[in-house]
């Protein structure tokens, strides 16, 4: 079993297909959903995906929803967006919407987030399932047991020169 994606790139190298290409980004909003801090949401960023247009029929369609995805995000936690997702070619060649009938429409044209907007897609709720934490971000039991090994190594030199001096 392959892990889940953990960045946009990672989901553009996966997909070889529409239908993949949807099943690999719900992966990925699946891996942030365990992400509380700003620097570990903006680390699903960083890489630039490399552009799918080519890959299959709907890849441009693609194209704009990794970089409306990554506009979304930056704006959700207070970055500036990654300058790859600014490109000309991540916006769709045509408006696309995620559900059909007039009044649908409308009501996606309205409520759209503007970082879908800017690239031609249209969906009145796109799912973000981000939670900043409060507090320090969440650390590997390996981790602390490396940081706690530190600090009784620190402790107990201090108490050796202590010693040193209350005996010298």
């Amino acid at each position: 079993m392959q892990a889940r994606p953990t960045t946009l790139a990672e989901v553009a190298a996966r997909a070889e297909s529409l239908e993949h290409f949807g099943r690999e980004l719900v992966d990925w909003l699946h891996t942030l959903r365990g992400l509380g801090s700003r620097p570990a949401l903006a680390s699903t960023l960083t890489d630039a995906p490399g552009l799918l247009a080519g890959r299959f029929p709907e890849g441009a369609l693609a194209d704009a929803t990794l970089a409306a995805y990554a506009d979304l995000l930056a704006a959700h936690i207070d970055l500036p967006p990654p300058v790859w997702c600014l490109a000309e070619e991540r916006i769709a060649p045509e408006p696309w919407f995620a559900s059909e009938g007039p009044r649908s429409r409308l009501l996606a044209l309205r409520d759209t987030p503007p970082a879908f907007k800017r690239r031609n897609l249209f969906s009145a709720a796109p799912y973000l399932p981000v939670r900043l934490r409060a507090g320090r971000p969440p650390v590997s039991a390996e981790q602390r047991r490396a940081i706690n090994a530190e600090r009784q190594r620190r402790f107990q030199q201090r108490r050796r020169m202590l010693i040193r001096h209350l005996g010298g």
